[in-house]
């Protein structure tokens, strides 16, 4: 078991670093490959997911989605703000956080919460719920 200060350095390491294999695999970038693998093991096997949407998917539905659109968003940029820790216990983390989608002439942003286990010092994301943010 990890000190809580580091339990929280690696739940906000990973959001991170989430969120760039992400924007590697939908941009096509040279690392889409490692990346597409690093991200898909991030997932816990009962990864859940609550889309924008308000859709339910499951580890296998993502790892679908990831593949079927590699490359399909060359121009995006994801930004993440506003990580704060909401919840800390023995071996998870639970965080909020601000992701925002810049692209060529569309912008987008959301609100998401999630809960990342760590098991010896690797995160896994258990559950993510994402709420659409309207445009100002």
């Amino acid at each position: 078991m990890l000190p809580e200060k580091e339990l929280v350095e690696v739940a906000h390491r990973s959001v991170l670093d989430l969120h760039v294999w992400i924007q590697d695999v939908f941009t096509g970038s040279a690392e889409q490959e490692a990346s597409l693998e690093k991200l898909i093991n991030s997932f816990c096997p009962s990864f859940t997911m609550v889309t924008t949407s308000g859709s339910v998917a499951d580890k296998s539905q993502v790892d679908v989605l990831f593949r079927k659109n590699k490359g399909t968003r060359p121009s995006l940029s994801i930004l993440i703000e506003q990580c704060e820790t909401l919840l800390i216990n023995a071996d998870s983390v639970v965080l909020s956080y601000r992701e925002i989608h810049q692209e060529a002439e569309k912008n987008s942003s959301r609100s998401s919460v999630v809960i990342i286990d760590i098991k010896d010092g690797k995160p896994l994301w258990r559950y993510l719920q994402e709420t659409a943010q309207s445009r100002s």
